[in-house]
């Protein structure tokens, strides 16, 4: 094949030779140790590989399968009542799945699956970012390498700039805290609907986005919420019929940091909830009958 043909690397499973329009990348599919592998995007599959003694963590509901070696077990979220209830206050479970390799000297496998409709994993290095700790929205959560990382509910105020970015910029008030202890697990799999693309934001650096859209969000990063329009006739046609509503959501590269890292997606729960809203809206008024037109099959699987 020609020298400029993009071929992913092994290390990575990337497109590396793609250009990042915008400096949006997608998330790796592929560990730099070969320890996971993700099969597929939209409701796709995370592989694991536990050597002898190693496990690893899935959200109730997700496991697709394991192998004959491996045992399951369930724990509590946190260490304690009170983290386990952080934990089910950040969206989670207050028990979480745990597969250990019990075999002597064989490697096994372990596949988990995001439990929310059209998810995608999204794979994070905790100690690659700041404080090893990521924010995310409630019950982005699916799983991680290891016992030790940690998932718990906190307020977004620090990284507000103001109130009205608190309630208005875009994820709830309360936000999960996903982080870890121990350098040597500390993978994490969140999962969100649609595509995930990543970005890193400079120290100074702005941008907006819509306030469904961000996923996950370093310490470094600061995010305000600003109006879509202005009062004048324009400013009010924008907001009204914009589709965009009244806020956005601006993401700044904290100044006193070396910014930070930003995770946003593509689809989101309202979207699907509109979507299914004006199907059945369409299908109920089908023939003029009181009753509506019984949903066909195949719309009941859209």
């Amino acid at each position: 094949l020609p020298s400029a043909c993009p071929l992913p690397y092994p290390c990575t499973g990337r497109l590396d030779t793609m250009p990042k329009i915008g400096g949006f990348e997608e998330p790796e599919i592929l560990s730099s140790e070969g320890s996971w592998q993700i099969t597929g995007k939209i409701n796709g599959m995370v592989n694991i590989k536990l050597e002898p003694g190693e496990a690893c963590c899935g959200e109730v509901g997700s496991m697709e399968y394991f192998q004959e070696g491996v045992k399951m077990d369930t724990k509590l979220s946190g260490k304690g009542i009170f983290a386990a209830a952080s934990s089910w206050a950040s969206g989670e479970s207050p028990f979480r799945m745990v597969f250990t390799n019990e075999s002597p000297d064989t490697t096994l496998y372990v596949g988990l699956t995001p439990n929310q409709p059209l998810g995608n994993i999204i794979p994070v290095k905790l100690t690659e970012h700041t404080g090893n700790i990521v924010n995310a929205k409630l019950g982005a959560y699916m799983g991680s390498m290891g016992k030790d990382i940690k998932t718990t509910v906190d307020f977004k105020r620090p990284s507000c700039a103001s109130c009205c970015a608190c309630i208005c910029g875009g994820p709830s008030p309360m936000i999960q805290r996903i982080s870890t202890a121990n350098e040597a697990e500390d993978t994490a799999f969140l999962t969100a609907m649609g595509t995930i693309v990543k970005r890193r934001i400079a120290a100074g650096e702005k941008i907006k986005v819509d306030t469904d859209a961000l996923v996950a969000y370093e310490d470094s990063i600061q995010f305000d919420a600003t109006r879509t329009g202005d009062c004048s006739p324009k400013g009010c046609c924008l907001v009204c019929c914009g589709g965009e509503g009244l806020w956005l959501t601006t993401l700044t590269g904290k100044d006193d940091t070396d910014g930070g890292f930003v995770w946003l997606q593509s689809y989101n729960m309202d979207k699907l909830d509109s979507l299914l809203v004006t199907e059945r809206q369409e299908n109920e008024g089908g023939d003029g009958a009181s009753g509506g037109a019984p949903i066909e099959a195949s719309e009941m699987e859209r």
